[in-house]
């Protein structure tokens, strides 16, 4: 696996163009080996714990098959279109048959490359079906995942209100917060009704001093369980500092707050990128797809911090895992509530 750090990022894949393809022979069979040439761009850290790193660890996963030869490119939140533009043209120069964007913001700059590129499949999260060509799009299903951490949070919580941070009230996010109250009520025997406090900070990783400001807005109106969207360090650091319950998101996060993160909703991403290059093996990357590969499918799990184990009422765990098999089996189904 080749990694390009954000300083030298577009410098390096510039570079590294001069002895790749041209834009006349990019995709192809990318490689000498045969195996499909894929590039990862982060919106973060590699190592944070959460939503860059599980992408990476799961491109990871299908290098170490011997699947794809591996670029990923680190860039941060603050990357501008035109920086993404760049970093996407020299990677689909370099011979890249598969370019994710792994940002919802990188959508709209990507969209202005695919068609110099017509035999790269490109992707990104919209998480709402946006394709166009040789453009995918990929689902965020953990409105599914976060219905079972809400059991155990509705089991959890003493004040029976719950809160919700995002960076932005996109569908993907409002529908997991909302999925969250729901599983909530199916355990809370506190006295009246679950209470669902969403929190949308307008930023993302890029926002940590406002997400800390809400979740303290919040733990002080009485939220003492937390899911969270995109905004998940900072939100896990607030429950932290604060001493209330709060969800991982997209991988295990249990390392981030041992004594606060109850469970987690894991992104199994190597199984969304799995269908992506079958795709490009077989040559089909216009029209690119809308790919939804869900808790059914194992694009998706929760794990339970060890340490809450003894704390949630047997009945809650008996109910956890009740809903998570029938959920993965098929024979429920999770109430999307996402909006258009």
């Amino acid at each position: 696996m080749k990694k390009l750090g954000t300083a030298v990022a577009a410098a390096a894949v510039v570079g590294a163009a001069v002895t790749g393809c041209s834009s006349s022979d990019s995709g192809g069979s990318g490689s000498a080996d045969g195996v499909v040439k894929a590039a990862i761009i982060t919106s973060g850290p590699v190592n944070d714990v959460g939503w860059n790193q599980g992408m990476v660890e799961g491109a990871e996963k299908l290098e170490a098959e011997g699947l794809i030869d591996l670029t990923v490119v680190q860039q941060d939140s603050g990357a501008t279109s035109e920086q993404i533009a760049q970093i996407v043209t020299d990677l689909a120069e370099d011979g890249n048959q598969l370019i994710v964007g792994h940002s919802f913001n990188y959508g709209e700059p990507i969209k202005g490359i695919i068609a110099d590129y017509p035999d790269v499949l490109f992707a990104y999260p919209g998480g709402f079906g946006d394709i166009t060509a040789n453009l995918a799009d990929y689902s965020q299903p953990f409105y599914q995942g976060s219905f079972l951490t809400g059991i155990l949070a509705g089991d959890l919580t003493e004040t029976g209100i719950l809160a919700g941070t995002a960076g932005f009230e996109i569908p993907v996010c409002k529908a997991q917060i909302e999925a969250f109250a729901d599983g909530a009520r199916l355990t809370y025997k506190g006295p009246g009704e679950i209470q669902l406090r969403p929190s949308y900070i307008g930023g993302w990783s890029d926002a940590a001093a406002q997400t800390l400001e809400a979740v303290n807005a919040l733990v002080d109106q009485g939220a003492d369980q937390f899911s969270t969207c995109g905004v998940d360090a900072a939100t896990i650091e607030g429950a932290k500092q604060r001493g209330v319950g709060v969800a991982g998101y997209t991988m295990d996060q249990t390392p981030l707050a041992p004594e606060n993160v109850v469970s987690s909703v894991v992104w199994n991403l190597d199984e969304v990128l799995r269908a992506m290059i079958a795709d490009v093996e077989a040559g089909n990357v216009d029209p690119a797809k809308y790919y939804e590969v869900d808790i059914t499918e194992g694009g998706l799990d929760v794990v339970i911090n060890p340490a809450f184990v003894d704390k949630i009422s047997p009945e809650a765990m008996a109910l956890f895992e009740e809903y998570r098999e029938k959920i993965m089996a098929g024979e429920f189904e999770v109430e999307y509530k996402g909006g258009d």
